[in-house]
């Protein structure tokens, strides 16, 4: 078998187990996965976490562990899908009009397969590794990652210090007016803040209702805090996206329109009302009213920071807020040699794309490590369009162009390669950090 149809076959067969995350049924994919390592003599571990949630960790040790590992991280659960919905069943793996059906296809599976294969050639090739390559699939992360990445974070720091890691959360592209293709990967990720409102008012009965309701106040403040003027932020990510794509914010056509909400995106503390409580009976004005909001703050915004905002704002002495969680971003370097591996193998398949970095929309399974690693980048490299993976990731029909798919298969598998064999890659570190000393391995 090919390499291609090799990994055409493993992604069709990772599409067809049901991993939908509120079944829990993780440990099928990653049972599937330990045995095609196995049939490879590569040693792999399924993990468990605390409710029995399953990851896989695999890894191929190199010769020096004073170069930077590199961990190439996926997730195995999926989101729901409605087969009535579907035109082809999401569960299927079917192939129609040079385009792979199914849940997962872009979320992640497809990254799975990119990096079982690369995984699978190192092994392969038979010759030194110049450093430790990890293979590691997770559980949970349509859900918060509680039971998957966070679990093992938290048990194996040890893998995840001073390393480069390859994760979800880019590898699309855009297509300006004049007809080029550039390809965005994500190069950071904004950090997340929870604060509670709490407001006190006057409870009564529905029928006479008091004027000092605490839903009121409530949803002042909220109104308020929805509409405030956050610090405005710059970084080394948010200055090169600005500069290599204004050209395309000023353009009024689809691409056009999304690179400017990325962009707004990027240079805004966003806010979100997450969970609103206001009583649990009919016909009943509560005394007390609560909302939950998730703030997004800029990758280099620290807690002390996010303290200091908080306490500007002007809030009535009736409703009172705490800070209950704070998860501080990371920022990559947009320029680190793994990148410019991955523009220079694209250019000899045939593509020469301009690669941009932008901050990742949304939360990814980098968040637990972004104090621990060195590098962590969002690339999951297909020729998709990102208008076209927004309107698919999580939705019905979602699919990926056959030859996207291959595409992002051979890529990684040349970058790895060229990275990791011995006479390839070079971001060395001048101390100990780089090692992996995990009593787990």
């Amino acid at each position: 078998m090919s390499f291609k149809n090799e990994a055409l076959y493993y992604f069709r067969n990772m599409l067809k187990i049901n991993t939908t995350n509120e079944l829990a049924t993780e440990y099928l994919l990653a049972n599937h996965l330990k045995e095609i390592l196995d049939n490879n003599n590569i040693d792999s571990q399924i993990v468990y976490s605390n409710k029995g949630r399953t990851s896989i960790i695999s890894k191929l040790a190199g010769e020096n562990k004073q170069l930077q590992p590199v961990i190439l991280l996926s997730h195995l659960d999926v989101v729901a899908a409605r087969e009535e919905e579907w035109t082809f069943p999401p569960f299927s793996g079917d192939i129609y009009e040079n385009k792979i059906w199914g849940r997962g296809t872009l979320d992640t599976k497809q990254l799975t397969a990119m990096h079982l294969m690369a995984f699978l050639h190192l092994k392969r090739v038979n010759l030194p590794l110049n450093r430790d390559v990890y293979f590691i699939a997770t559980a949970d992360e349509e859900n918060g990652s509680k039971e998957g990445m966070e679990f093992i974070s938290r048990q194996f720091p040890d893998i995840f210090r001073n390393s480069i890691v390859l994760s979800e959360g880019g590898g699309f592209t855009v297509k300006s007016e004049n007809g080029e293709t550039l390809m965005l990967f994500a190069s950071g990720e904004k950090g997340t803040a929870r604060v509670s409102l709490t407001a006190a008012g006057d409870g009564g009965h529905a029928g006479c209702p008091p004027e000092n309701q605490a839903i009121g106040k409530l949803a002042q403040v909220v109104d308020y805090l929805m509409k405030i003027s956050f610090p405005a932020g710059n970084y080394p990510v948010l200055q090169r996206f600005r500069d290599e794509m204004e050209e395309m914010m000023n353009q009024e056509n689809e691409q056009g329109k999304l690179v400017k909400r990325l962009y707004e995106y990027m240079k805004e503390t966003t806010v979100t009302p997450e969970l609103i409580r206001i009583g649990d009976q009919l016909n009943v004005i509560p005394y007390k009213a609560e909302v939950l909001l998730e703030f997004r703050t800029l990758p280099n915004q620290t807690r002390e920071q996010f303290e200091l905002f908080m306490k500007e704002w002007t809030t009535p002495p009736n409703v009172q807020y705490q800070l209950l969680s704070f998860q501080q971003g990371y920022e990559s370097d947009p320029k680190g040699e793994i990148i410019s591996l991955f523009k220079t193998q694209s250019e000899r398949l045939g593509l020469n794309m301009r690669w941009v970095p932008f901050t990742a929309l949304g939360k990814t399974d980098g968040r637990f490590i972004g104090e621990m690693a060195s590098q962590i980048y969002g690339l999951s490299p297909t020729l998709t369009l990102f208008t076209e993976v927004l309107k698919r990731v999580h939705n019905k029909d979602e699919h990926i162009e056959l030859e996207s798919f291959e595409y992002g298969v051979q890529l990684m598998k040349d970058v790895l390669e060229e990275f990791c064999i011995s006479k390839g890659g070079g971001e060395n570190v001048s101390d100990t950090k780089g090692k992996v000393e995990s009593d787990y391995w």
